[in-house]
């Protein structure tokens, strides 16, 4: 209260009594004027001290005259002033951090520095307003991690109570199928077809299928005859480029009768053998392997497999490799146009194909067609041509009219849709076995081709007149058991004496002109 003093003041007493003097000294219980007159004694006195509760009123007469402030006092006026002026970021930036970070040294030097000035000498507030504000530093101190971790440490409020929760979709009852079972996520009608139905009551089960009226191939570019018949074809080994020797149709007739009669490798055993070796060409070649038949998890349906079965020695290794397939998870279809009644081996292979699960069609082509595109859900993605085989023409085989026109509807359909599936046994059915000439109207187009045993003279032949082309056809040689002895027994088949199979039970062939 000392600002009070040297104010000229009127007091009234709660008596009703005046004084008039000059304040020389205030406290929280009394005031003291100086050079005082009071209302009571009309005289002077140098001094005369009231209580506070005694005073009723006071009124400032006049004010004390200017006198300038002494350092003391301007030192404390402006640190007053400071400390009510001084802006907020300063006041942030002067107090300790509340984490752990460390400081860099020039921020705390400055710091440092600052707190000492404040405490011996205040500085001045302009002083602090034109000096540089130091960001990085102050960005040290606050440690957002920390701060954070922090908050979830004290943070106890659940999920579903705050605003994001209400913006989530409520789980179901029953949880999601990670997995799914075989029969499950597919549909009903592919997942069964009239496959165990076929050649149980194939008349009542046919639809009003149109009939086929079997487009006639348009053919394949042909190369220059003349050009193709200046070339010598051979085949080689595709490993190894080493030649392979070709025998014609009464050579290879030979040795399957020496294997027999000498050796005792009957044509059932070559029959099996063949069908061995084949069932597994075909399964890692054209069906996908143990990759595709052996997932259990595999919700297709088997693979489809079409045999058209013609004459008696080709037809029974069919029928052989058709079993070997069906024994491993592959559907397998033969068609039978016509069979001769009198070839047991034929019929023998037949009747066991049937009893592990094959399938047989015997009427007409339009049946065939009826069953493949309405009755089954699976495509045909392999056609096996057992209809000729080196030893027969099919003018002999089918020589019935109903017979041929039933075989010209079946060539026509491979042809024309299917030749892309169309795997030959021996030698595509229409070419001679023995001069490599085709029947231009029976003719099978085939896009492999398998030589059981040894590759024939006609596929040369065939290259040679320009009825095959060497781009169009895989050639594979199939190991039948056809002893090794064997070519020692005769001058004239001395040529084959050679380990044709090693470790493969088959060797991919390439034609080379």
């Amino acid at each position: 209260m000392t600002e009070f003093v040297q104010y000229e003041v009127v007091i009234t007493l709660k008596d009703n009594s005046t004084a008039r003097g000059t304040i020389s000294y205030v406290d929280e219980k009394s005031i003291t004027l100086s050079n005082a007159l009071t209302s009571t004694d009309r005289k002077i006195q140098p001094s005369v001290e009231f209580l506070n509760t005694d005073i009723a009123d006071l009124k400032v007469s006049q004010l004390p005259p200017y006198r300038p402030k002494s350092n003391d006092q301007q030192k404390k006026s402006k640190k007053q002033k400071n400390e009510d002026i001084v802006d907020d970021a300063i006041v942030y930036s002067s107090k300790p951090s509340r984490s752990n970070t460390p400081k860099p040294e020039k921020s705390k030097s400055k710091s440092k520095s600052r707190t000492e000035s404040s405490d011996l000498e205040p500085e001045s507030i302009e002083n602090v307003k034109n000096e540089e504000f130091d960001f990085e530093a102050n960005l040290a101190m606050f440690d957002k991690k920390a701060v954070f971790e922090d908050f979830k440490k004290n943070d106890h409020t659940s999920i579903s109570d705050r605003l994001v929760g209400h913006n989530k979709v409520e789980k179901p009852a029953k949880q999601k199928k990670q997995k799914y079972d075989n029969d499950e996520m597919v549909l009903q009608d592919v997942a069964r077809d009239n496959w165990d139905q076929i050649g149980k009551s194939q008349e009542n089960s046919r639809t009003n299928t149109p009939k086929s009226d079997g487009v006639k191939t348009q053919g394949r570019a042909q190369q220059n005859p003349t050009e193709a018949r200046n070339r010598n074809f051979k085949l080689i080994n595709s490993e190894n480029a080493s030649p392979i020797q070709s025998a014609s149709p009464v050579q290879l007739l030979e040795i399957e009768r020496l294997s027999s009669d000498n050796f005792g490798v009957t044509p059932a055993m070559m029959a099996e053998i063949c069908a061995t070796n084949l069932s597994k060409l075909i399964i890692d070649r054209c069906l996908g392997g143990s990759v595709r038949l052996s997932n259990k998890k595999n919700h297709n349906l088997p693979p489809l497999v079409l045999l058209l079965v013609g004459s008696g020695r080709c037809g029974s290794r069919a029928f052989a490799t058709g079993r070997h397939l069906s024994n491993h998870g592959v559907r397998v279809l033969a068609f039978v146009i016509s069979s001769d009644e009198s070839d047991t081996e034929l019929h023998h292979q037949w009747k066991i194909f049937e009893s592990v699960g094959g399938k047989v069609v015997t009427s007409s082509f339009d049946l065939l067609i009826d069953i493949i595109r309405n009755q089954l859900n699976t495509p045909v993605e392999l056609i096996v041509d057992a209809l000729q085989g080196y030893d027969d023409h099919l003018e002999d085989i089918f020589y019935e009219p109903q017979d041929k026109k039933t075989l010209t509807s079946l060539i026509n359909w491979c042809n024309s849709s299917e030749q892309s599936k169309v795997m030959s046994l021996d030698i595509p059915s229409g070419i001679d076995g023995g001069s490599g000439i085709p029947d231009d109207e029976l003719k099978v187009d085939c896009s492999w081709c398998i030589s059981m045993g040894l590759p024939l003279n006609g596929l040369l032949l065939a290259y040679k007149n320009n009825y095959l082309s060497d781009d169009d056809i895989v050639h594979y040689l199939i190991d039948v058991g056809i002893p090794n002895k064997v070519f020692q027994t005769k001058q004239n088949l001395r040529k084959f004496d050679n380990f044709w199979y090693t470790a493969e039970s088959s060797i991919k062939l390439d034609v080379e002109a």
